[in-house]
C-alpha cells in the first residue's frame, strides 16, 4: 500500500506546473460554489426571517412603481376596529437618496411616524431611541451597514439628497442604528417631515409607495391578505397583497434573480472543473503508457490499473477541493471579510456544511473526470501495451 501511495505522489510531482495549474483550476470553481451557495443559504435565511415577522405588503395591483393613496391606511385599519388581529398599518414612501457626491445609492424610506415602531418590531429600539423617534421631527433610523459605511452614529446630523422630489438636500438626525434588523442598508425617517418638504415645493404628499401591515397570527396573515384586496377591488387603486416573504422574494427575483443566477454560475464552474481534471488525467495517462505496459506485464490486472488512475485523480481533485473550500471558510470567518456588509443578508457566513458539500463535489469531479482515462488504461490489451514499449 505504501509503495502504491509513493507511486501516486511521484506521478503528481513529476510535472509540478501541470499539477499546480490543475489544482488551481479545481479550487477556483469550488471557491465559487462555496460562495454562491453560502449567499443562497443566507438569502433563504433572510426570507425566512421576513416570514416570521407576520407582515403583509400592500402594493398597487398594476405595478409596484405606482403609488397608493394614504387614505387606504384607514380603510385597511377598519377591517379590524379592535386592533387585536390587525395590529398596525404603516405607509412607506421610497426616496432612495445619495450622500454628497458619493456614488453609493441609498435605500431610504419615509414611514408613518405613529405606526412604524409597532409594525417593524424587529428593529428592537430602546426606550430612549423610541422617544427620540417620536420627539425629533427630522429623526432617521439608519441600517447598520449604512452607518458603518458612512461612519454615522447616534446624534449625528446627516444630509441626504432624495432620488425623488424634493431633490434638494434634506437634513436628518440619527436617533438609532438598526443593529438588530436583518436588513442592514435600509433607512427610515418620519413621513410628516417629508410631507412638510413636499408641501413647500407643491408636490404630492397624499401618496405612499406601499403599506406594511402587521398581523397577530399566521391565520390573520392569510385572512387579511384576501380581505384587503377584496376591499379595494373594482376601485381606481386596486391592490395586490402578499406576505413579506413572497413580496421580498418576488421583488429581488424580478431585479436580478439571485438564487437562479448563482446556481447557474456554480454549475457552470463545476463543469469547468470536470473538464480541467479530465484533460489533466488524459495527458498523464498518455505520457505514461509505457509505465502502464510495464505494470500490466508484471501482473497488474485491469482493476488495479483502474484503481491507480482513479486514486491519482482523487488526490489531485481533493487537494484542489480542500484549497477551494478552505480559503473562503477562513476568509469569511477569521479575517476582516467576516464583517463585510452584504445587501439583504447583512454578513456572509460560510458554514462547514457548505464546505463539506464542496469537498463531496470535488470527489465526484475526480471520479467522473478520470473515468474515461481509467477505463482506457485498464482495457488496453497486454500485447498492445507491450508493443508500445518498442
Amino acid at each position: 500500500m505504501n509503495l502504491r501511495f509513493t507511486y501516486l505522489c511521484r506521478n503528481l510531482t513529476r510535472n509540478p506546473t501541470r499539477t499546480a495549474l490543475t489544482c488551481a483550476a479545481i479550487a477556483l470553481p469550488i471557491v465559487i460554489y462555496v460562495l454562491s451557495f453560502s449567499v443562497i443559504r443566507e438569502f433563504d435565511g433572510f426570507l425566512e426571517g421576513a416570514a416570521r415577522q407576520l407582515r403583509l405588503c400592500v402594493v398597487q395591483k398594476t405595478s409596484i412603481i405606482n403609488p397608493l393613496p394614504v387614505g387606504h391606511r384607514r380603510k385597511i385599519e377598519s377591517l379590524d376596529p379592535t386592533g387585536k388581529r390587525l395590529i398596525s398599518v404603516c405607509g412607506l414612501r421610497w426616496i432612495g437618496g445619495k450622500v454628497d457626491d458619493h456614488p453609493q445609492l441609498l435605500s431610504t424610506m419615509a414611514a408613518d411616524t405613529d405606526t412604524f415602531l409597532d409594525t417593524f418590531t424587529d428593529y428592537k429600539l430602546s426606550d430612549k431611541e423610541r422617544a427620540n423617534w417620536l420627539r425629533e421631527r427630522r429623526a432617521i433610523i439608519v441600517g447598520s451597514g449604512t452607518a458603518e459605511q458612512f461612519g454615522w452614529k447616534v446624534g449625528d446630523h446627516v444630509f441626504i439628497k432624495p432620488s425623488l422630489p424634493p431633490y434638494g438636500e434634506m437634513e436628518f438626525v440619527v436617533v438609532a442604528v438598526a443593529n438588530s434588523a436583518r436588513d442592514p442598508v435600509t433607512n427610515f425617517f418620519r413621513s410628516d417631515y417629508y410631507e412638510e418638504e413636499m408641501k413647500k415645493l407643491g408636490g404630492r404628499s397624499d401618496i405612499v409607495s406601499f403599506f406594511f401591515v402587521k398581523c397577530a397570527t399566521k391565520e390573520d396573515l392569510n385572512n387579511f391578505r384576501a380581505k384587503i384586496d377584496e376591499l379595494f377591488a373594482h376601485t381606481p387603486d386596486e391592490t395586490k397583497t402578499q406576505d413579506e416573504k413572497t413580496f421580498m422574494s418576488g421583488f429581488i427575483t424580478q431585479q436580478f434573480n439571485l438564487p437562479r443566477n448563482l446556481t447557474i454560475l456554480a454549475i457552470a464552474t463545476i463543469f469547468v472543473a470536470v473538464m480541467a481534471a479530465a484533460n489533466t488525467m488524459s495527458m498523464n495517462i498518455r505520457d505514461r503508457m509505457n509505465e502502464i505496459a510495464t505494470m500490466r506485464s508484471l501482473g497488474f490486472g485491469p482493476l488495479g490499473v483502474f484503481a491507480l488512475v482513479q486514486s491519482e485523480s482523487l488526490l489531485l481533485c481533493v487537494g484542489g477541493g480542500i484549497l477551494g473550500a478552505g480559503l473562503p471558510y477562513l476568509a469569511f470567518n477569521f479575517t476582516p471579510l467576516a464583517r463585510m456588509n452584504v445587501p439583504l443578508i447583512q454578513t456572509l457566513v460560510v458554514e462547514p456544511g457548505v464546505c463539506v458539500q464542496a469537498l463531496a463535489i470535488a470527489v465526484g469531479v475526480a471520479l467522473f473526470a478520470a473515468m474515461v482515462p481509467a477505463i482506457s488504461a485498464a482495457r488496453i490489451p497486454l500485447v498492445t501495451a507491450l508493443r508500445n514499449q518498442e
